[in-house]
């Protein structure tokens, strides 16, 4: 009887490995090949044509679209021949041609493949597919049901040709991009007349200039900080809707999140209609300052407290009081420091300290929110006493660089002397040797 040798485990593994590239290969080329456009006469048709308004589809659709990029034609969203160049068998409506979808049909006409689970893991896996439904409950959306065909449509945002993914910085939905494609219907007073406020009010459309004055777009486009808020951060992207008066405190708390927690155990929770939006604004919001805290002249608290018997101005005031004493006793304590650590003196250990006391400041501007002077006076106490320690370091650090200083200059006066004594006896010398 032959016994057959089996193959090494070297042979046997280079086996796998070949198979494993040929099952590889060929799913790279079916991918490949999926991803291939299509027949598409369309854009060799519009692409020729003199009007722009049909020209310019082809043109944007033949650049980076990411529908051409996965192998999607025209036909795919607007019907019709793909195949021929004649213009009535490709516009035949036996064939299912729609042209240009317009309001609820390019709702329908997205969705039919947004909507898709099955036919979306094929292309982006990690996408959602709810946001027709999501765009249903928006105020875009719920305006679209009632027949206005003047609100924001999937190409609205997204544009129609040439759509290019949330990623790429030169989608108009891109985070740095996102308050002008929001302006573009916004801010366009024409566009937004006849929309109101739930009071009656006109619905405002300086809502992007205000956001440019505001601490969340410096942020956002001098900071490079593409987390920082933008439009539909707030108020939702396919599900857009203007925050609720009684979730303001909550859309805000979403990113910070302690300051929504203090204020949620302030006697201001259940007064303030706005939340936030009473002391911060909501689009135009500026950045937080000490100087917003007080009943002073140009004081936020000033609106609602004044007079010296108002409970809301004293504890303001006193609050106010308390951080201007961390705030300038931190100052002049970091100057000190930073003089005789230039010097040369050890401070390691006090800048440590220092880096401390800002964190109780911050800590104090936090609980500040919750409006009781209680809270926020032992917060303010405890910096100042690491503040102590630390002036009481510096001094100390003051007197050794003084009496360095002394010494050097003692030492220095010493070594000219001597100099001075030996040049005066090298003459002597020479006179007596002369």
């Amino acid at each position: 009887m032959r016994i057959r040798k089996r193959p090494g485990v070297g042979v046997r593994m280079v086996r796998l490995l070949l198979m494993a590239a040929a099952v590889i290969g060929g799913a790279a080329a079916t991918a490949r090949a999926q991803a291939q456009p299509r027949a598409n006469a369309c854009l060799t048709c519009h692409g020729g044509l003199a009007e722009a308004r049909l020209s310019a589809p082809a043109t944007l659709f033949s650049g980076e679209d990411i529908h051409r990029n996965s192998g999607f034609a025209c036909a795919d969203c607007h019907g019709g021949n793909p195949e021929t160049r004649d213009a009535a068998m490709a516009h035949d409506r036996g064939r299912g041609f729609r042209g240009a979808p317009r309001a609820s049909e390019q709702i329908a006409v997205c969705a039919r493949c947004h909507s898709d689970p099955d036919l979306m893991r094929r292309y982006a896996p990690r996408q959602r597919v709810d946001q027709a439904a999501e765009y249903a409950t928006s105020v875009h959306g719920k305006q679209l049901a009632s027949g206005d065909s003047r609100v924001a449509t999937c190409a609205s945002c997204h544009g129609a040709h040439g759509i290019r993914v949330v990623r790429d910085a030169k989608s108009p939905v891109f985070p740095t991009n996102v308050a002008a494609t929001c302006a573009s219907c916004h801010a366009n007073a024409a566009h937004m007349t006849g929309y109101k406020l739930p009071d009656g009010k006109p619905l405002p459309t300086q809502q992007l200039a205000d956001y440019q004055k505001s601490v969340h777009y410096a942020a956002l486009t001098t900071g490079g900080d593409l987390s920082a808020p933008t439009c539909n951060d707030c108020h939702g992207n396919h599900g857009a809707v203007p925050p609720g008066v009684g979730s303001v405190a909550n859309v805000c708390g979403t990113c910070h999140a302690v300051f929504a927690q203090k204020f949620a155990t302030s006697v201001h929770a259940e007064i303030f209609d706005k939340g936030c939006v009473e002391c911060h604004s909501n689009h135009a919001v500026l950045k937080p300052s000490d100087k917003m805290l007080g009943a002073g002249e140009g004081t936020v608290c000033a609106t609602c407290h004044s007079g010296a018997d108002d409970k809301g101005a004293i504890a303001a005031t006193a609050m106010r009081s308390g951080l201007d004493r961390l705030t300038d006793a931190l100052k002049k304590s970091t100057d000190v420091i930073d003089r005789v650590g230039n010097a040369g003196i050890e401070v390691s250990a006090e800048e440590l300290k220092l880096a401390d006391a800002r964190n109780h400041l911050t800590l104090a501007r936090t609980e500040m929110h919750a409006f009781n002077p209680a809270v926020v006076e032992p917060v303010i106490q405890s910096g100042l006493t690491i503040i102590g320690d630390v002036d009481n370091a510096g001094q100390r650090a003051g007197n050794e660089l003084s009496f360095r200083r002394r010494g050097l200059a003692l030492s220095l006066a010493a070594i000219l002397f001597f100099v001075a004594a030996l040049w005066l006896k090298i003459r002597q010398i020479e006179k007596t040797e002369r």
